[in-house]
């Protein structure tokens, strides 16, 4: 991501981030409690997730290791035997899958069904705040519409540690380590950013504001993909 589109995201979620913080008390803070991995790294408790703030100009590149990734049973990313949607700018994107550090396209994930790709970043807020949210539409959905949160940082350790912390285990999560899908979309340079994709790969819609209940989140899954609970 260029330096320009780093500091646009930093002025939108500093913004949302200060009022949320008054009402909110989401997310864990520099004092929490944290491990030693087998690597040397620090591993944060489960309670515990990465703060809040801004992106870092200089966020390294990192990778979750296996002893780690064993602390969380994540959904696997993709179904081998069904087929891959093949049409739609996103159906090539690769992505790495947080369940077991594989490598797939966002195509391989979605194999034909209606697809809500949700993109997050550990350090903005209004993010942790709509994760729950969408984690609570996937559950009432079900099988009928493929939910995917992707992680748009290059460090996929954090993004794993804060979806720990959250309790966000039960849906299908990746990592745009080279955050690319906005890019590929036109999107906006900001996040949350939520991409419905219809069943043949076709982008419906492109939300750029918050969905803070289940509701909202199915209200917009039928209002796009035509898809009700």
């Amino acid at each position: 991501m260029s330096t320009s589109m780093r500091w646009t995201l930093v002025a939108f979620v500093v913004l949302v981030g200060v009022v949320v913080a008054l009402f909110s008390t989401l997310g864990g803070s520099d004092g929490e409690p944290s491990s030693q991995a087998g690597d040397g790294s620090q591993v944060l408790s489960p309670q515990a997730a990465p703060p809040v703030g801004g992106p870092p100009a200089d966020e390294p590149v990192t990778v979750v290791d296996d002893q780690t990734r064993a602390t969380m049973d994540l959904p696997a990313c993709r179904d081998a035997g069904a087929a891959a949607t093949t049409d739609g700018p996103v159906a090539g994107l690769m992505v790495r899958c947080m369940d077991d550090g594989s490598t797939t396209t966002l195509g391989k994930i979605q194999a034909g069904k209606p697809m809500v790709v949700n993109m997050w970043a550990y350090w903005c807020e209004p993010c942790r705040r709509e994760l729950p949210a969408i984690r609570d539409a996937a559950a009432t959905l079900g099988d009928d519409v493929r939910f995917v949160v992707s992680h748009t940082d290059p460090s996929e350790t954090k993004g794993f540690d804060t979806l720990g912390a959250l309790g966000i285990d039960q849906m299908i999560s990746v990592s745009d380590q080279e955050e690319e899908l906005p890019g590929i979309l036109g999107a906006p340079p900001v996040l949350p950013l939520t991409v419905l994709v219809r069943a043949d790969g076709t982008v419906a819609q492109v939300l750029i504001q918050p969905m803070y209940s289940e509701q909202d989140v199915l209200d917009a899954v039928e209002e796009h993909l035509g898809v009700t609970a």
